[in-house]
C-alpha cells in the first residue's frame, strides 16, 4: 500500500525543513552544534493534571522557559507528548508550550506510546526536518552542524507500555544507513533498547544489530523510562534522557539536557528541575567510537 501523505502538510513541512536547512545554525561546516533533549512531556488537556504530586504543564512551562533564554540549534521532545491517549485537547495543550520555541530553533520530535499518531501529526504544524517515506510512521532525519540525526518512530499501540519500530522502518534504517552519507549519526527513538523489560522496544534486539554494525552511529537517544542514565554497548552510547513530567521514583531527576555534539565526542548537562535535583548543572561526557 502506497504511503498517503496531505500534499498540503507536506508541503508546510517541506517548507519549513529548507528555511532551516539554510540557516547559519545548521551550516555543515560547524565545530559542534547544541541541542535541548526534552522528552516525557504528557501534557493533558486539563492544566491541572498532576501525578506523584508532579504538575507537568508547570515543568513544562518551566523547562520551555529556560530553554527559551538559551540558544540552541535544535530542540528536539522525544515521545509521549501527550499525557496517556494522545487526544487532540491534550495537543492543543503542548502546542501552546512548544510552538513558541519552534519560532526560535527546528524543532523535532518523536512518537512515544502515549501519542496518537493521526492526532499528533494533525497537531505538530511546526516540524523541521525530512520526512522519510515510511509507511504508518512518522520518521524524520535532520543534518544539524556536523552530524546526521535520525529519529524513529516506536509507537506501537497508544496506551499500551511497549514499542516497536517495526520491520518497514529497519529496513528502511538500515538500507539508509547504509548508502547515505558516513558522516557521524546520532539515532533517537522513545522506547528504552532493554530486551528485558516488559515496557521496552519488543525488536530492541534486531535495532541494535543494525546500529551495532554501522560504526558511523554514535549513540542512541531515548526515553520511556523516566531516570536520567548513560550506557555503552560495543562503543555505541546508550543514553536514557530524564522525563519533563514526572519521574516513577523518587531518586530520579526531572528535568532536560542540553547537548553539545562534537567530532570526538558530546557534553550533556542536566536541568533538574524537581524530583532529585543533587545533579542539577552536572555534565557528562562521552568519547564516540
Amino acid at each position: 500500500m502506497p504511503l498517503i501523505v496531505d500534499r498540503r502538510a507536506f508541503l508546510k513541512t517541506s517548507f519549513a525543513a529548507a528555511a532551516y536547512a539554510a540557516s547559519p545554525l545548521l551550516r555543515a561546516d560547524a565545530e559542534s552544534v547544541r541541542w535541548a533533549l526534552l522528552s516525557d512531556t504528557h501534557i493533558a488537556a486539563d492544566a491541572s493534571d498532576t501525578y506523584r504530586g508532579f504538575k507537568p504543564h508547570e515543568n513544562l512551562a518551566k523547562v520551555c522557559a529556560q530553554v527559551k533564554a538559551a540558544k540552541f540549534d535544535v530542540i528536539l521532545v522525544n515521545g509521549d507528548l501527550a499525557r496517556l491517549e494522545g487526544k487532540p485537547g491534550d495537543y492543543d495543550r503542548f502546542t501552546s508550550f512548544i510552538d513558541p520555541l519552534a519560532d526560535q530553533a527546528p524543532l523535532v520530535v518523536t512518537l512515544g506510546n502515549h501519542d496518537d499518531r493521526k492526532n499528533a501529526r494533525s497537531a505538530l504544524t511546526k516540524l523541521a526536518g525530512d520526512r522519510q517515506p515510511v509507511e504508518k510512521k512518522l520518521v524524520t532525519s535532520i543534518d544539524s552542524g556536523p552530524f546526521r540525526f535520525v529519529l524513529l518512530d516506536s509507537l506501537f499501540i497508544t496506551n499500551v507500555s511497549a514499542g516497536q519500530v517495526g520491520k518497514s522502518q529497519r529496513e528502511w534504517l538500515a538500507d539508509s544507513l547504509a548508502h547515505t552519507t558516513q558522516k557521524p549519526t546520532i539515532v533517537m527513538v522513545h522506547h528504552n533498547p532493554d530486551g528485558d523489560s516488559d515496557g521496552a522496544l519488543v525488536d530492541a534486539d534486531r535495532l541494535l544489530s543494525i546500529l551495532d554494525g554501522q560504526k558511523q552511529v554514535k549513540a542512541l537517544i531515548y526515553g520511556h523510562m523516566h531516570v536520567y542514565r548513560f550506557e555503552k554497548r560495543s562503543g555505541l552510547h546508550l543514553i536514557n534522557l530524564p522525563a519533563v513530567a514526572y519521574n516513577f521514583a523518587d531518586g530520579e531527576a526531572v528535568g532536560w539536557v542540553e547537548a553539545n555534539f562534537t567530532q570526538a565526542g558530546a557534553d550533556f548537562k542536566l536541568h533538574a528541575i524537581a524530583g532529585e535535583t543533587k545533579d542539577d548543572g552536572k555534565t557528562t561526557s562521552v568519547t564516540w567510537r
